[in-house]
């Protein structure tokens, strides 16, 4: 959701450009297929539709020539039986029943064979009598049926049509019929016709098949005469002027197409047309179909094509931007990427060009990055390394420390190492040279020239500076060298470092080269064993290289330890004897060292000796932590290695600040004044007083009576006055019945300070101790 969201936000050129090439992709065959399948197959079924339109009108017309020709066949058979002959003029209808009927039978089957036939009728000459299937047996009333019909006699043809022919004894009846002369063949002096009524309706119905809807079907012959009509509701006279324009235009047609489209009263016809040649007259069949009733099929069909187009148009368009959006979804999240941190032009409007600015930025950040972390290497390595030789990193295995040190570019897996401690001294010995803030700078110097010294023959290399004229070297040394090239290479190297220093800077070196070790993990402890072997150095001896495994040799000397010279410095301190004191210290010192010459027994003389000074001075009822204000008086000598060095620390660090307290103590007239004070404190419990006020009384500065009082009693002025009156509360309580509030209203404290004070010295409350003691 997320990521839709930060879609929405934002859309650049890029998604547009995208989402429009999509939807050229997608959309164009689509619309493209769907123009081609909409004209090509709208054509191509048009073409059909009319094809199947003019095989249904050729059926059609060729049933319609069917049925005139059966019509034809009726009247041929009719016009020459050989039984209508002219034994009829003198038969007698009447009398003559059976050759009637057989007749009237006759005209039936003709009727019945054809529906197109309505009725058939005999009429001969001279007889004023007519015979038909439908009027039976007929007189001739009128006159003018009388002319009419022998006025049809005398028609040249044998064979004809009368298009207006009206039935006997109806003079409002206009039919379509067929004139056939008797006998068959003659043109003249005929003795009587057959007159064969055509059914109109059933002639219309058959034509206007041919069509449907609002199309027009009609039959004319070569005079433009119709055969059919138009019924009372289906007539009108925009279709027989449709019909005369199309008769004019067939007739004035002398191609050989039977077929054309027509434009009439804003609408398209499709005309077709055929000839028909029957009973000696030749019929024009007509049918003009509106082209929209003919496609409207099609037009469905089309219009499906188009929806169909539509629809797929429209899921084009949704796939496009579904496509869209998968395409542009990996740019936008790179793009929200950089868009979070901020560094780049976000209004870009072309994402790839942001992208790219961006991945250049980053590119050039990296590269800053890479040159600050390569620069910085060498000082994380180092401190790393400075941790770890320290011992803070215990936790770690061999191959984490192996990885970590691959971080910082030293590949130690599968090396050897070795430890280099090196100890200055003798700065004592050259007059005044260095000072004791010089030591950090000299140690500075002689961790510089080591590491030069390393960097010429070894390529990981680790100098530590301990700040203490004392510096560790940390050495990575090549596995495919044997232990005595090894050993040979540090004694070159460490004494090509004594010498440098001894030139430079006029100083002693002691140097101790630990074992070699095949594990990183060693070698904290291997740093600690290494630098404690430099206890091990001769005091007499100027220079000295050690091999760890010589000092972890046990001595056969026994040592002698000066217990005489001991107790008279003691005795000497407890005197308060500070110069004499310290003439016995050195002589200590040097007795300690004619014993042992190694440093290590040398201390550790030493610091018995500083346990017994302790001890005296801790008799004397002097509170240590602010006789030396909290300074850790072993810590401080276990930092001394020069014999000068211990012997003045002795001295002014230790010595002297006690002399100068014990001083104080024994001055006989000031512990009078403090006795005094003291007393004058008990009787003034009741009254407010102050130190002020006392060391106007006994004329002395209050920062003195404060330090004496305190050096004296062990406790300063304000306690002292707390616990007289805590006394004297105590005993109100048990001998009075006071109260509380009372007792610390004659003390000069609040109630709640008194009974604060009370709890925290006797822990009771005032109330609880009457209580008690009552």
């Amino acid at each position: 959701m997320q990521m839709s969201r930060l879609v929405s936000k934002s859309r650049g050129a890029i998604y547009w450009k995208n989402l429009g090439l999509v939807l050229l992709i997608t959309c164009i065959p689509i619309a493209f297929i769907g123009v081609i399948i909409y004209y090509i197959g709208t054509d191509r079924i048009e073409t059909e539709v009319n094809k199947a339109h003019q095989n249904q009108l050729n059926s059609s017309i060729q049933q319609m020539n069917d049925y005139l020709s059966n019509l034809e066949h009726s009247v041929v058979r009719l016009a020459f039986d050989r039984s209508m002959d002219e034994t009829l003029k003198q038969l007698d209808f009447v009398q003559d029943f059976q050759v009637t009927n057989d007749i009237m039978k006759t005209f039936s089957l003709i009727t019945e064979s054809n529906s197109l036939i309505n009725s058939v009728s005999l009429y001969l000459r001279g007889t004023n009598k007519i015979m038909g299937d439908e009027v039976g047996f007929q007189t001739i009333r009128t006159e003018d049926d009388l002319n009419l019909l022998n006025s049809l006699l005398d028609n040249e043809r044998t064979i004809y049509w009368n298009y207006a022919l009206k039935k006997i004894n109806k003079p409002d009846s206009q039919n379509k019929a067929i004139i056939i002369k008797l006998p068959g063949g003659q043109m003249y002096g005929s003795f009587g016709m057959y007159i064969i009524y055509l059914d109109q309706k059933k002639l219309n119905t058959m034509v206007q098949k041919l069509v449907s809807g609002e199309g027009v079907a009609f039959l004319f012959n070569e005079n433009g005469d119709d055969l059919t009509t138009s019924s009372s509701d289906e007539g009108t006279k925009d279709q027989q002027t449709l019909k005369d324009t199309l008769k004019n235009r067939i007739n004035a047609d002398n191609a050989n197409e039977n077929r054309f489209k027509f434009e009439w009263d804003h609408k398209s016809y499709n005309v077709s047309y055929g000839k028909i040649s029957k009973l000696g007259s030749k019929w024009t069949v007509v049918t003009a179909t509106p082209v929209s009733q003919i496609i409207a099929p099609v037009r469905s069909l089309s219009s499906l094509i188009v929806w169909i187009s539509v629809l797929g148009l429209t899921l084009g368009l949704l796939l496009s931007w579904f496509a869209s959006n998968k395409i542009y979804d990996p740019i936008q999240r790179l793009k929200s990427l950089f868009e979070g941190s901020r560094t780049g032009r976000s209004s870009d409007k072309d994402e790839v060009t942001y992208i790219e600015h961006q991945w250049k930025l980053q590119l050039q950040q990296q590269q800053e990055l890479s040159i600050k972390l390569k620069q910085s290497t060498p000082m994380l390595r180092e401190s790393f390394l400075l941790q770890f030789l320290q011992g803070h990193l215990y936790t770690h295995t061999e191959s984490e420390l192996v990885q970590k040190m691959k971080q910082f570019d030293w590949d130690i897996e599968q090396k050897k190492f070795a430890i280099m401690v090196a100890q200055l001294h003798g700065m004592t010995e050259l007059g005044g040279k260095f000072s004791e803030r010089d030591d950090q700078l000299v140690s500075f110097a002689a961790s510089n020239i080591i590491t030069e010294l390393c960097s010429e023959k070894l390529n990981m290399v680790h100098v530590t500076n301990f700040q203490d004229l004392s510096i560790g070297v940390f050495l990575v040394l090549d596995p495919t060298h044997s232990k005595e090239e090894i050993a040979a290479m540090l004694n070159k190297l460490a004494h090509d470092y004594i010498v440098a220093v001894n030139n430079v800077l006029r100083l002693k070196v002691t140097i101790v080269t630990s074992k070699i070790s095949d594990s990183i993990v060693e070698m904290p402890k291997i740093l600690e064993q290494t630098r404690k072997a430099l206890r091990f150095r001769d005091h007499h001896t100027s220079n000295q290289m050690l091999d760890m495994n010589q000092y972890l040799l046990p001595s056969t000397k026994q040592n002698q330890y000066p217990s005489e010279l001991e107790r008279e410095i003691v005795h000497t301190v407890s005197m308060g004897l500070e110069e004499e004191a310290a003439q016995l210290i050195k002589k200590f010192m040097l007795e300690l060292q004619s014993n042992n010459n190694a440093e290590l027994m040398v201390h550790q003389g030493m610091m018995k000796l500083l346990g017994s000074i302790h001890d005296a001075i801790v008799k004397h009822d002097v509170n240590l932590f602010t006789l030396y204000e909290g300074v850790h008086l072993y810590e401080q000598l276990m930092q001394l290695s020069e014999p000068d060095q211990i012997v003045e620390w002795f001295q002014y660090q230790l010595i002297r600040p006690f002399v100068r307290t014990l001083t104080i103590a024994y001055d006989a007239n000031l512990k009078e004044m403090i006795d005094d004070l003291l007393v004058q404190m008990q009787k003034d419990v009741f009254h407010d007083v102050s130190l002020e006020m006392y060391a106007d009384q006994f004329q002395i500065s209050p920062s003195k009576l404060s330090k004496a009082f305190k050096q004296i009693n062990g406790i300063n002025f304000i306690d002292m006055m707390v616990r007289l009156r805590l006394e004297k509360c105590k005993e109100l309580l048990v001998t009075t019945d006071l109260k509380i509030n009372d007792i610390a209203d004659q003390l000069h404290y609040q109630p709640s300070y008194l009974i604060r004070m009370f709890k925290k010295y006797e822990s009771l409350t005032p109330r609880q101790y009457r209580e008690k003691h009552t």
